[in-house]
């Protein structure tokens, strides 16, 4: 009887929300034999990004503002932001994670990560269902206050049923005032991500502002 009670009791007690939304995100994630490219499009207000990948290996985003053009690349030996309009750049030998989430997104980063690991970064998930534009979604919410100067960072994902990110949001405060900034992503099926996408050249009469 009291082995009954005890696997009943196993069975009502609710599954850990952390563990689910992590099945969930790393479930988004390209998959395949070495090298797995992949890429990425999407829309963030008046911004357009695509993101590009070589998983575990290299990452690249390009966004595009007006006439604003910017240019990320970490190609596994270092790190270099170009932009375009004012014809300057700089180089870091270190990767830069917390680019990748700012610019790309919460979907840049599993890409290029193969998992969702980063972006809980130790933080527990909470994991509701929800509709989103009529369709029944999981809505993830993973806190980030261990990001720098962003004490009630969030990030927020809705997952559907097909396994599609349908929405990113990353929800803040900026000088006491909610901020956000939401992620309409793309999945490009046939991406044209090759080894030589991360090999960006910078033009000769660029300016380096010695960043690294």
């Amino acid at each position: 009887m009291k082995r009954l009670l005890l696997l009943s009791l196993c069975v009502l007690e609710p599954q850990d929300p952390t563990a689910e939304a992590k099945k969930l995100l790393d479930a988004l994630a390209p998959t395949g034999k070495d090298p797995v490219y992949s890429q990425i499009e999407w829309e963030s207000g008046s911004k357009h990004g695509a993101g590009y990948f070589s998983r575990q290996k290299a990452w690249r985003v390009d966004t595009k503002n007006g006439d604003v053009e910017l240019f990320f690349i970490w190609d596994g030996k270092g790190y270099l932001n170009y932009m375009k309009k004012s014809n300057r750049f700089f180089r870091n030998p270190k990767d830069a994670p917390s680019v990748l989430l700012s610019e790309g997104g919460a979907l840049a980063e599993i890409f290029f990560s193969g998992n969702a690991d980063r972006l809980f970064n130790g933080n527990k998930a909470t994991l509701k269902k929800e509709k989103l534009d009529d369709v029944d979604c999981s809505h993830i919410t993973i806190p980030r206050p261990d990001l720098v100067g962003s004490t009630k960072a969030e990030l927020h994902l809705w997952i559907d049923a097909d396994k599609h990110c349908r929405r990113y949001t990353y929800r803040n405060e900026a000088q006491g005032k909610p901020y956000e900034r939401t992620f309409n992503y793309r999945v490009v099926d046939a991406p044209t991500t090759t080894a030589e996408t991360f090999d960006f050249r910078v033009p000769a009469d660029a300016k380096d502002l010695k960043g690294g």
